[in-house]
């Protein structure tokens, strides 16, 4: 199952790349036809707005869940044994699971009625912006297992670190050597 869900966080961390270039294009190439052609691209504010910034911000959550991250508070938990922090850790991730699971069934609601009402907005064209609505849902259901199964992997696996890896800072400074006592 992590294996999927890795798998599936990958592809939509991925999209949500994708659609970050294809805006950075879109906004430099408007910039340029803007000032060098005053002719600029239709519709750019909106496209990027619901389409672009949607997919960048709501398909890579699973992914940041699976990476441990999010911001948390783990200030005098991390004072507690091990196994006490993967209990809490674990009630913490089912209680996020919840949340994005109703975060998940009521956008999939408002995305069945925007398509069904064909939702648009209005541009120098109209634009149809019902299929951005369905980004929502796909990203709130897989955080949601995301979080159920690290919830579970917390109370079985007792290797089961959520502490994210601190990355090495790229200094010139030399690190200081250990002292011998």
């Amino acid at each position: 199952m992590t294996k999927l869900l890795n798998r599936a966080s990958d592809v939509l961390a991925g999209l949500a790349m994708l659609c970050l270039l294809l805006m950075m294009f879109q906004v430099v190439g408007d910039v340029v036809l803007k000032y060098a052609f005053n002719a600029p691209i239709e519709n750019n504010l909106e496209i990027v707005s619901f389409y672009y910034m949607v997919a960048v911000v709501f398909l890579p959550l699973a992914m940041v869940e699976r990476r441990h991250e999010h911001i948390n508070v783990d200030l005098f938990v991390l004072l507690l044994p091990k196994r006490v922090q993967q209990i809490i850790y674990a009630f913490a991730a089912v209680t996020a699971c919840l949340f994005f699971a109703l975060l998940a069934y009521q956008t999939c609601l408002d995305a069945f009625n925007s398509t069904a009402k064909g939702e648009v907005m209005m541009g120098t064209n109209l634009v149809p912006i019902w299929p951005t609505r369905w980004l929502l849902p796909v990203g709130f259901s897989l955080i949601s297992l995301m979080t159920l199964n690290h919830a579970a992997r917390a109370l079985v696996d007792p290797a089961f670190d959520p502490i994210p890896e601190t990355p090495e800072l790229e200094t010139d400074i030399p690190k200081p050597e250990k002292r011998r006592s």
